[in-house]
């Protein structure tokens, strides 16, 4: 589907690499004002906000939440200094999506929600494209050269040499991350001290990010070759997610849903993330029970029964097999961050 006629386009396009100049820029191409590092949208452009958060010299955040009024164009040229840029995005009811960099199509997306974790560099060109009443939740995180090289830990897979030469790295978003995506955007963070909160979260995501390239290395866990590919694996994976209260499916009808052969789905999952089908989802029932214990609304009973479990032994066994301890002793335990 074509973008609508070109004088409905907001286009932007953004020569600074820091985000705290970016902010500030992009506020006033919008005519409005930001007010502590936080812009909310003006209606002609979107519904919602974004905000930056500087967490140390040379470690960056930046969260978008907004719904477009508008088709807009985001253009970031190269430049000299380098900084490690990483998105964690979530894109729906889009009708068209694009994104280059440096003038290679690197996503196209078409009548579908899409969601993955990019990594690129200060050094590239880059294009995103996106249709009006697409709804888009995301976090970026840039990281300097200085802050590389004084915080990383070199092994064979992974160097600054490394990140530098990689104009682009992308991959699903894993359960773990996922999770604190959910707690960095949740509209009632209860903290004394919210920004915090939401840096040591950030801090955990770049930690999750950093601990897969230093075990596996840039090959592992990458997207399918095949837009269409990733479209139907993102299809399954969110079934995965959504029936967490229900029994595993069986192969055959996950292999429906993905319109592969079963033999292709299972290959394709592990690869792009790293476990299997019943392994993912199993750990996201977990991880959604934990959820679900911390919230100190349900009973362990209810919330085996929740996810399905006629057995509270099984759910017991499941918990512990996952976590280290048993689903009773969640409340004395303090959450992990």
């Amino acid at each position: 589907m074509p973008f609508r006629k070109k004088k409905e386009f907001i286009n932007y396009v953004s020569d600074n690499p820091e985000l705290e100049e970016w902010i500030r820029d992009f506020s006033k191409h919008l005519k409005t004002h930001p007010e502590k590092n936080t812009i909310v949208y003006p209606e002609s452009f979107a519904t919602g906000y974004a905000r930056v958060l500087k967490i140390e010299d040379g470690l960056t955040f930046r969260m978008v939440n907004y719904r477009l009024n508008s088709n807009f164009v985001f253009e970031r040229l190269p430049s000299p200094e380098f900084y490690l840029i990483l998105y964690y995005y979530q894109y729906s009811n889009c009708r068209r999506l694009d994104y280059k960099i440096n003038d290679r199509v690197v996503l196209e997306n078409v009548d579908s929600d899409y969601s993955s974790l990019l990594m690129t560099n200060s050094h590239t060109g880059q294009e995103l494209k996106l249709t009006r009443d697409t709804i888009v939740r995301g976090l970026t995180i840039q990281i300097s050269e200085a802050w590389l090289k004084k915080n990383l830990v070199v092994s064979s897979r992974l160097d600054l040499n490394m990140l530098r030469k990689k104009d682009v790295f992308q991959t699903f978003i894993s359960i773990k991350s996922r999770r604190l995506l959910v707690e960095i955007f949740s509209p009632k963070i209860v903290s004394p001290v919210p920004d915090v909160y939401l840096s040591a979260r950030v801090l955990q995501l770049l930690d999750y990010f950093l601990e897969n390239i230093f075990q596996n290395g840039l090959d592992a866990n990458v997207l399918p070759v095949s837009s269409k590919d990733v479209q139907q694996i993102l299809n399954v994976q969110q079934y995965l997610i959504k029936n967490y209260r229900e029994q595993f499916p069986t192969i055959e009808y996950l292999s429906r849903l993905a319109l592969m052969s079963g033999s292709k789905l299972k290959q394709s999952f592990k690869k792009a993330f790293g476990m299997g089908l019943f392994e993912y989802f199993q750990k996201n029932r977990m991880m959604k029970a934990r959820e679900l214990l911390q919230s100190n609304l349900y009973t362990v009973t209810e919330v085996g029964n929740m996810l399905g479990y006629h057995n509270l032994s099984n759910f017991s066994t499941a918990f512990r097999k996952e976590f280290g301890y048993l689903p009773r002793e969640e409340s004395h335990m303090e959450q992990e961050y």
